[in-house]
């Protein structure tokens, strides 16, 4: 089955301006994209519907899961690295929107508003545009009658539910560029922090976010009001709670996954962290 259109030609209205769709990629698996960027006016829609990798910006990188969806707006860099057990598929969409807009673009267009202040759109958990995608799929593969109009609604749709759905997304007003940078790197944090609890260490995540130790340690307090310690402890502690009652576990395994010295020393942090033993904790599961 073909699985990337090109040269097309397909169109709709937001807010009354205009947005063309060149490119669509369906089902594609990644292997390796190396960094690249796309001119003006040019929004490029990643959604990733199954495997894992990772996405690499110029500021640092994030991990991805099902579900995941990125928008690389005008001039941002970004590549991709599937995991080789376990390959990205994803679905792309090349958006095309006239480049002399974000400056005109009225307040009357909240939604075009928050796609131009920011850089990059990040979201997780968007569930919503898989069966989005997978009639699209079917419509550019069947061609079935009336099957263009069909196709300009669901990229509408997929269009609007990216920019609602993202993190990043503002419904009132214009991020600053500092404001959006805060927030990417934010995502860049909380990814750390959610799925690499086994070694997070401070120099990793500086350099993940491209910067400073002194800087990393700023960040988190100005945005979390924690410390890294502070928050490398919730992210063990909330995990734990995960792990422990899970058949085949127990504190010493448990102790060792999240990166603990000694089943002692895991013991007693989440005494002091819960107010109760993991033994005790597990006797009231």
């Amino acid at each position: 089955m073909k699985s990337l259109y090109q040269n097309l030609d397909f169109s709709f209205t937001a807010e009354n301006i205009p947005i063309h769709i060149l490119t669509i990629a369906l089902c594609r698996q990644v292997a390796h994209v190396p960094f690249h960027s796309h001119g003006a006016g040019c929004y490029e829609l990643h959604y990733i519907a199954s495997g894992k990798g990772e996405i690499h910006l110029k500021d640092g990188y994030f991990h991805t899961a099902p579900h995941t969806f990125y928008m690389a707006g005008p001039h941002t860099e970004h590549s991709e690295l599937s995991d080789r057990e376990d390959p990205m598929i994803e679905y792309c969409l090349y958006f095309h929107i006239s480049p002399h807009l974000p400056g005109t673009v009225s307040e009357k267009a909240p939604l075009l508003k928050a796609l131009f202040s920011q850089d990059l759109l990040l979201g997780r958990n968007a569930s919503r545009l898989l069966p989005l995608f997978e009639d699209l799929k079917e419509e550019m593969e069947k061609k079935p009658f009336g099957y263009r109009e069909y196709i300009c609604g669901l990229l509408k749709q997929i269009f609007v539910l990216c920019i609602r759905s993202s993190r990043n997304s503002v419904c009132e007003g214009v991020s600053s560029a500092s404001q959006n940078l805060v927030l990417q790197k934010s995502f860049i944090a909380e990814d750390y922090f959610l799925y690499e609890y086994e070694n997070l260490n401070l120099k990793e995540l500086s350099r993940r976010l491209g910067l400073s130790i002194r800087q990393t340690e700023r960040f988190l307090k100005e945005f979390y009001g924690q410390t890294f310690l502070e928050k490398r402890t919730q992210a063990r502690m909330e995990r734990a709670l995960l792990l422990l009652p899970q058949p085949g576990q127990t504190v010493t395994s448990v102790s060792h996954t999240l990166g603990y010295s000694s089943p002692e020393h895991f013991s007693g942090a989440f005494r002091k962290y819960f107010g109760i033993s993991p033994k005790n904790f597990l006797k009231k599961c």
